[in-house]
């Protein structure tokens, strides 16, 4: 694989999975957090071809969301997790990750898709963090393990998942940990709350955030969830 190199001397992939590539840099609170990301992106979503052919999956995976960056600023500015087991839910191109990682967070990541978790281990080597990485369904992918801090962005679109999705990440949070989850609420997301609720997860903190996101002005909602009478960070 042909690679570039930047100035600090590492070598990125010129190409990943197909897409040529380039280094972006997202001002988080008083950091700046390095991606690897897609270059030209533009050029790799057909349009035209999304109007009519309801089997093309446009890659989502390479857009940063806004709820992934108010939860990498959180992690910058106000959640404990150094030293601590935290897992990032449908991590994308892995602002979340990289965040935590930063902030001494033994961060483990997980996206359906394999060609973004090709996109973060080229942006947790070029910033010289260890990133577990997962391709998988959170779902059955990770039985049996538990994380202090469970971390979920823009993960909420598809009514019909709630129920499973909410059963798996209650049981990835460990007995005295927190649920992270960043809602812009794309759509109607009160019944994934309540099935989170069934399952043992109270809701904590709710703080609501405005993020520009392309031409508009996104609000999006952090909400804290854990089974203790206080979340901890």
């Amino acid at each position: 694989m042909a690679s570039g190199t930047e100035a600090d001397g590492r070598d990125i992939p010129s190409v990943i999975a197909g897409f040529p590539t380039q280094v972006e840099s997202f001002d988080v609170a008083e950091s700046v957090l390095r991606l690897v990301t897609v270059c030209d992106l533009e050029q790799h979503v057909d349009r035209e071809r999304l109007l009519h052919d309801d089997s093309l999956v446009p890659p989502y995976w390479a857009l940063v969301w806004a709820g992934a960056r108010v939860l990498a600023e959180s992690l910058v500015t106000r959640i404990d997790c150094a030293g601590r087991r935290v897992l990032d839910v449908g991590c994308g191109l892995g602002l979340v990750s990289l965040a935590a990682a930063s902030r001494g967070a033994a961060v483990t990541a997980i996206d359906r898709e394999p060609t973004p978790i090709e996109f973060l281990c080229a942006s947790a080597a070029l910033a010289g963090v260890h990133v577990e990485t997962v391709v998988g369904d959170v779902v059955t992918a990770l039985p049996d393990r538990r994380f202090d801090l469970v971390l979920a962005a823009d993960l909420l679109y598809e009514r019909r998942e709630f129920e499973r999705l909410a059963a798996a990440l209650s049981a990835l949070v460990a007995p005295h940990g927190t649920l992270w989850t960043a809602d812009p609420q794309r759509i109607d997301t009160a019944l994934f709350y309540g099935a989170l609720e069934r399952h043992g997860l109270v809701r904590r903190t709710v703080t609501t955030h405005e993020i520009r996101e392309e031409s508009c002005v996104q609000r999006v909602r952090l909400i804290a969830l854990g089974r203790d009478a206080e979340v901890k960070g």
